[in-house]
């Protein structure tokens, strides 16, 4: 079998359980041949490949028949111009956490030294852009998630930024730091459970439930923990950045406004739902 054949064969497979059936396994197949651009399959699509590539490449098929996202087959997400390591109970990186950061990156100037808290870091997405764009900066970072804490770490040691960055399992309701911050970040839970019914099967079923949904009946619960907890943890000028869930600006607006913060940018879906949001503390408040 040749590398037409194998992808022939896929797109038959697949076709009726994605909509981006060919891109798939076209995906999977440089994934299992090791070839970093999957465009470069039709240069070689006579190359004949061996029995262990055909029966790798299509146990990831099967996988994917069982709608498995491909990045938890391949193991891996691109994310912010860095490849991801995404472990099996970890979170996949969202590209609307990708325009948090931007709106991060236009408050600081370039090659500012900040200091940044990432509250629930996951695969550690956060955390590395960061470093990525700020790149002398140091930070912390923590989970209640083992297997989130050591994903960061590990995607912080393969971009050779573990010594900037202390990263550790911690309950967001626990923790507690006397120390300053620059920024403070997060893309904490924040469905609500009858939105995660409504999810698809693949998000159900192959991620984790407790990285997506929040107790309370509006799914503000842990913002509204982190701006009130946090906020003395925020140096005066200092910026709150969080990702959030439809209908919940106007509450968290009105919230932020009473901690002291004022928005100073937003980021807004095409359906008029706004996802991320960025504040700035413009006032202290005493310590309780």
């Amino acid at each position: 079998m040749n590398i037409y054949q194998a992808l022939s064969e896929s797109y038959s497979l697949l076709i009726n359980k994605s909509k981006t059936y060919k891109l798939d396994c076209e995906i999977l197949l440089a994934d299992t041949l090791h070839i970093e651009n999957r465009l470069n399959l039709f240069s070689n699509l006579n190359k004949k490949l061996t029995e262990n590539e055909i029966n790798t490449f299509f146990r990831t098929i099967k996988e994917r028949e069982k709608l498995k996202p491909i990045s938890k087959i391949t193991k891996k997400k691109e994310f912010w111009n860095f490849e991801m390591d995404v472990a099996k109970k970890v979170l996949i990186p969202r590209p609307e956490t990708e325009v948090l950061l931007d709106l991060v990156s236009k408050v600081f100037k370039k090659n500012s030294n900040i200091s940044f808290l990432d509250i629930g870091c996951g695969s550690g997405c956060i955390t590395l852009s960061l470093l990525g764009i700020f790149s002398n900066s140091q930070g912390e970072a923590f989970d209640i998630s083992k297997e989130a804490v050591m994903n960061t770490q590990l995607n912080l040691k393969k971009y050779h930024k573990l010594n900037q960055v202390k990263v550790f399992k911690r309950d967001v309701f626990k923790f507690k730091t006397h120390k300053k911050y620059d920024l403070i970040i997060s893309n904490p839970p924040y469905l609500k459970k009858s939105d995660y019914i409504n999810l698809s099967p693949s998000i159900k079923i192959y991620e984790p439930k407790n990285a997506l949904v929040s107790d309370s009946k509006d799914g503000t619960m842990f913002y509204n923990h982190i701006i009130s907890s946090y906020k003395n943890n925020l140096k005066l000028n200092g910026y709150l950045a969080f990702e959030i869930g439809d209908n919940q600006f106007k509450k968290l607006q009105k919230l932020l406004s009473q901690n002291g913060f004022i928005i100073v940018s937003k980021f807004k879906l095409i359906n008029d739902q706004i996802r991320c949001l960025l504040a700035k503390k413009i006032k202290n408040y005493a310590l309780q």
